[in-house]
């Protein structure tokens, strides 16, 4: 998913919008703790999620940097396309964390929006193949002028990333292998400059049931369990994106783990006319350092396709 786009000049307060996904629990209930779904494990499932899952808690909160960013490549399997996408997210304070809640949480499609101000961007950010040294994707954050500017939000990470506003559009990259190193370099602006090793991480393989051309069917009244072969880095996290009845669900796992169970409560609101596209991706994360920001650079192997409830 490349995301959206809001290009607005400040004339008000707060600007209402029509988002990919929202910051309310699941159900519109209010914030308590707990996610809606369980993954393989003992702790059972809650309704919703806090407001930490839900966007401010942080991978690294002890961090005194000033800013956290992610810059990330993905691939995506949609069907019978093959898309290759760089993107970068930059934001104050120490980096959000990637994933669902943990386990599982939802949020629903509307939302306000702060009076947006110019987010703080590293400046011209290059993507190249390490090995040969070719520049696969150059990302150049929108000028801010006079008050007016393009910002973009991100939904492939999950909840805390959806929050940050970029001033980095979505680039096309031409295309690289499942596993190779990628070198990101980014000149410096509020951001100070950094480069590092980008690894793009394997394909999924052994995904169950198969994401692609043929609708993964989900029977509302029982839980939904995903599996895949594990063969990420140990702190590769995989994460499934579901529709929800006006809603979007994340649920998150280690790699390691093989599968992601989603509870039948997290299901149930569904319609039978509630269909649309699931999305399972493998993250594989390296974290480097600027002089005052800390920054995850993310690939991203991503299998999509059309999702039928029953």
């Amino acid at each position: 998913m490349k995301g959206w786009l809001l290009a607005v000049r400040l004339l008000t307060r707060w600007s209402v919008v029509a988002l990919l996904a929202g910051a309310m629990g699941c159900g519109g209930k209010g914030l308590r703790g707990g996610g809606d779904a369980a993954v393989g494990g003992d702790d059972g499932p809650s309704d919703v999620a806090t407001t930490a899952d839900l966007g401010m808690g942080t991978a690294d909160s002890s961090s005194e940097a000033m800013y956290s960013g992610v810059v990330l490549a993905m691939i995506t399997q949609d069907e019978a396309t093959t898309s290759y996408v760089a993107r970068a997210v930059f934001t104050t304070g120490p980096r959000p964390a990637i994933g669902g809640c943990p386990r599982c949480c939802c949020g629903v499609e509307q939302r306000g929006l702060p009076y947006p101000v110019k987010p703080p961007d590293s400046g011209r950010i290059t993507i190249a193949a390490a090995a040969e040294a070719t520049t696969l994707a150059t990302l150049v954050p929108w000028a801010f002028v006079d008050g007016y500017g393009k910002f973009y939000g991100m939904s492939d990470l999950g909840w805390s990333w959806f929050w940050p506003l970029s001033d980095y559009g979505p680039v096309d990259s031409q295309p690289w292998s499942p596993g190779d190193a990628l070198r990101v370099v980014a000149a410096g602006n509020e951001v100070e400059s950094f480069a590092g090793v980008l690894q793009t991480g394997p394909s999924l393989a052994g995904v169950m049931p198969p994401i692609g051309p043929s609708p993964v069917i989900v029977d509302r009244s029982q839980a939904f369990e995903v599996s895949w072969t594990p063969e990420g880095a140990g702190d590769a996290t995989v994460l499934l994106s579901l529709p929800r009845s006006g809603s979007v669900c994340y649920c998150d796992a280690p790699d390691s783990a093989g599968r992601l169970v989603v509870d039948a409560n997290l299901l149930s609101p569904l319609s039978v006319e509630q269909n649309g596209k699931i999305t399972l991706a493998r993250l594989t994360i390296s974290t480097v350092a600027s002089g005052n920001a800390t920054i995850d650079l993310v690939g991203a192997s991503i299998q999509a396709g059309p999702l039928v409830v029953q």
